[in-house]
């Protein structure tokens, strides 16, 4: 992020050096450094910083020296860059016969060295750059300017003079939001399958040790059993759904699958001491739409062919004539592999959850998270570190949980962004409605992928819309663009 500044940066602080223990403190150096022309650079672990000293008004004796040192600062933490050395008549003599006017520092660097020649126009062009620095991880940093008129060498206590600001985008993560969903007044939850029964030709009793009957009457009641006996719910109804292939005339397949799902019903109401009004039943003549789906999932050759006519106006009987007579080798298919499949009874049990504390959802999350609302999974994500990887863990359970949940959506790309998954955020920002709370994340997005005039555009909706993350977030990046 390259930034430039023509302010004039006054180093007044040049007018007293009274504190310094040196000898040299004894005389004072007169006028002022000037900084302007400031560039800074960005990039990667790369900070690039350069600027031009203007001596014109500085005055030094003879015996002076005037050590000026940059510095990146952020986050309390310093580096110090290459420093400049202005000196006197004698300082520079000196240095010279010490023979440290071509000395290198521990990282090959010559020193800066100028002698000022008072009374005259003089500057000094400065341009360092630094690799690997630690203050780069910040998302802003100072650039600061320390002076040393004693020789005191101790930056730390030096008197500073802020040069300019950075604003490092690459390092920035946007203030996000995540949001509390709405309280749910009844956790309504269902447990589903599908059982395939076999059917002695035209009949509608149950006969439990024909073909594969028991296993699939099992399926049935070891989902009932899974839900009455959990404590934590309470049954609000069992559900049996009966469908018929679309072989044999329509209305004879309407009473198969009627009678059929009603003789299922009847069977596992027997079963339970369970109040006979929780169950129920109901019938889907000839499932078409499950027909769709396992063609196309098939190698027929003709599949797009007999899906037109599944979609057709004709009637369900001459769907099923026209398939045979235009495609008799894909229907033999048909007929051995896709109509046995569609013969089946699905069966749903309702149910009810009661609420929970937090430290019972704690361990719910674990075992049936399905039992959880999106309220209480909120409120155990509270409990842990912003950004960890239990406090993530939660929105990723919260999302699979409730696919279509735009606060769940919303929490989930939250979380994605923090831990730099851009292409999860994006899936899950596509439903997650259209909140301020979800334009200050999408404005997150284009900033992690460079596009700022996009975030800004998007953080000024979502502030516009009462989004205070996305206000914040605005004024930061409108300093860049």
């Amino acid at each position: 992020m390259k930034t430039n500044s023509l302010t004039r940066i006054f180093l007044t602080c040049l007018m007293g050096a009274a504190t310094c223990s040196s000898a040299m403190a004894q005389t004072v150096a007169s006028g002022a450094v000037t900084i302007d022309n400031v560039q800074t650079n960005v990039e990667n672990k790369r900070v690039d910083v350069a600027f031009r000293l203007n001596l014109n008004n500085l005055k030094l004796k003879a015996e002076q020296q005037l050590i000026l040192t940059p510095l990146l600062a952020a986050d309390g933490d310093t580096t110090a860059l290459q420093p400049i050395i202005i000196n006197g008549r004698s300082q520079q003599i000196r240095m010279q016969r010490a023979g440290k006017l071509d000395a290198k520092n521990t990282e090959g660097e010559q020193p800066i060295v100028v002698l000022r020649k008072n009374g005259t126009e003089q500057s000094i062009s400065y341009s360092q750059s630094v690799e690997r620095m630690r203050p780069v991880e910040a998302d802003q940093l100072q650039v600061l300017a320390a002076q040393d008129l004693c020789g005191c060498g101790d930056l730390k206590n030096q008197d500073r003079t802020l040069i300019t600001t950075i604003d490092n985008l690459d390092a920035w993560m946007p203030a996000l939001a995540f949001v509390k969903p709405a309280a749910e007044a009844r956790k309504q939850r269902a447990e589903k399958g599908e059982a395939y029964l076999s059917f002695r030709v035209n009949k509608t009793d149950i006969v439990v040790d024909l073909f594969d009957n028991s296993r699939e009457l099992a399926k049935i009641t070891k989902t009932i059993d899974l839900v009455r006996e959990d404590k934590n719910v309470q049954i609000t109804g069992i559900n049996i759904h009966g469908f018929a292939s679309p072989d044999g005339p329509y209305a004879n397949n309407e009473r198969l699958a009627r009678e059929r799902a009603a003789s299922l019903k009847n069977y596992v109401a027997n079963l339970y001491p369970i109040n006979a009004k929780l169950f129920s039943s109901n019938s889907t003549p000839e499932d078409w739409d499950g027909f769709r789906r396992k063609v196309q999932q098939s190698n027929l050759a003709n599949k797009e062919e007999i899906i037109k006519i599944s979609n057709s106006s004709l009637a369900p009987d001459d769907k099923d004539k026209r398939i045979r007579q235009l495609y008799p080798h894909d229907y033999a298919v048909i007929m051995s592999d896709i109509y046995p499949r569609l013969r089946h009874s699905d069966y749903t049990v309702s149910y009810t959850v009661r609420p929970f504390s937090v430290e019972e959802a704690k361990q719910i999350l674990k075992t049936r998270p399905q039992q959880l609302s999106l309220q209480e999974m909120y409120l155990v994500a509270q409990t842990m570190e912003v950004g960890s990887k239990e406090f993530n863990e939660v929105f990723d359970i919260a999302v699979r949980m409730f696919p279509d949940d735009p606060t769940a959506n919303l929490n989930a790309a939250c979380a994605d962004i923090q831990r730099g998954d851009m292409e999860s955020a994006e899936r899950h920002l596509k439903r997650a409605g259209n909140s301020a709370e979800t334009n200050n994340a999408r404005g997150a997005l284009a900033v992690a992928r460079k596009n700022y005039k996009q975030a800004k555009q998007l953080f000024d909706e979502a502030a516009v819309a009462g989004s205070a993350e996305a206000k914040a977030n605005a004024k930061r990046i409108e300093r860049i663009l």
